[in-house]
């Protein structure tokens, strides 16, 4: 009888403490050093300027970087000016390692400790992986780690957020290619994200999120990507290119579901992408009926081309601003190849969406 008493007085404490949960967020931040080439002190700068929006929002507990947190050749002045903006941010700021941030290892390791490691807030487990490495593989003791710390937590905690800096789960052959990394650099021919790191995760009964950072940091990149399928949900956000440039807000609600704040750093408006839900990759592309189409050049100036072997006479291209609004709209013929004028367009970023009614794909296009 009073193992009985005890076990539910345990119980109860349980409930109490974890089971009901706090609402609390946390923002994710990628490529922070900002635009190739650039040495700035410290955070990109139109990041720095967000700061004051993210103290005052009493609810984001912490932060964390998703790797090129400084510039190439990172020197102990760069981590010292990184750390001091982090000071007058006044939060907890955790570090997933890029590539840049790698090119001296032992500086960072010596400041900073290990590369790989997790914690637990709010009965949610965080866990930050650094696949630099192995050239993109979470192997060796590393992947021993993880699986051990998932392993003897997962029963007892609700989501689960893993953090890297490269795209693991972008592919050439995968539907992740319509989506243009940083960077690729030290990329092995073949990575064990899709054979041997997310089946894991798959088959956990929470909620995964996996986070990665190396875009926006340029014309050639996307500026942030989303999407979601069975207890999966892919994130990927950066700056450096200004006219995308963004951060996300992960919001843990009361009973555990999650929901994201898309922040822009270029527009006073900060929404001015809209909700990064919309932007799900599974629902614009799927693997058995890709729309393959090119749009070059960009950044153009005058004109673009859109060149495609699968359109049809249903196909119509749409234009999108920042915000959210069609601006432009045409039917596309069957040509494989079509010029449009974009004098109409004043400078700036631009969705570009190709629909041949069955399935869409979206590009982005600058326009000087």
């Amino acid at each position: 009888m009073k193992r009985i008493v005890l076990s539910i007085f345990i119980l109860l404490i349980y409930i109490i403490t974890y089971g009901q949960g706090n609402s609390y967020s946390f923002f994710v931040a990628g490529h922070t050093y900002g635009h190739p080439g650039v040495d700035n002190e410290g955070f990109h700068p139109p990041f720095k300027d967000k700061f004051a929006y993210i103290q005052s929002r009493d609810e984001i507990q912490f932060g964390i970087l998703t790797g090129d947190i400084v510039s190439p050749g990172p020197t102990a002045q760069d981590w010292d000016e990184i750390d001091n903006d982090i000071s007058l941010l006044g939060l907890d700021v955790y570090f997933a390692v890029g590539n840049h941030d790698m090119e001296n290892r032992p500086l960072f390791e010596s400041r900073y400790g290990d590369t790989y490691y997790h914690f637990i807030y709010e009965n949610d487990l965080f866990l930050i992986l650094d696949p630099n490495i192995d050239n993109w593989n979470i192997s060796g003791d590393q992947i021993l780690y993880m699986k051990d710390v998932v392993n003897s937590n997962y029963e007892f905690i609700d989501n689960i957020f893993v953090f890297f800096h490269q795209l693991l789960w972008w592919d050439e052959n995968n539907i992740y290619s319509q989506i243009s990394p940083n960077s690729l650099a030290g990329r092995a021919d073949t990575i064990n994200f899709w054979t041997e790191v997310e089946p894991f995760f798959r088959q956990k009964p929470n909620h995964i999120v996996f986070f990665a950072g190396d875009v926006g940091a340029a014309s050639w990149s996307s500026d942030f990507m989303y999407d979601a399928y069975d207890n999966i949900e892919l994130v990927a956000s950066g700056m450096g290119e200004n006219i995308g440039d963004n951060f996300i807000v992960t919001n843990v609600n009361q009973d555990k579901t999650i929901d994201y704040d898309l922040i822009c750093l270029s527009d006073i408006d900060l929404e001015c992408f809209g909700d990064i839900k919309d932007y799900q990759l599974s629902l614009l592309i799927s693997d058995t009926h890709q729309i393959n189409w090119k749009l070059y050049p960009n950044p153009a100036t005058t004109n673009i081309t859109i060149e495609s072997n699968y359109l049809n006479k249903n196909s119509i291209l749409q234009v999108y601003n920042v915000n959210g609004k069609l601006v432009f709209e045409t039917p596309l013929s069957s040509e494989d190849s079509q010029n449009f004028n974009t004098d109409i367009f004043v400078s700036g970023l631009y969705l570009v969406k190709v629909n041949d009614g069955k399935k869409s794909s979206i590009k982005k296009l600058l326009i000087k």
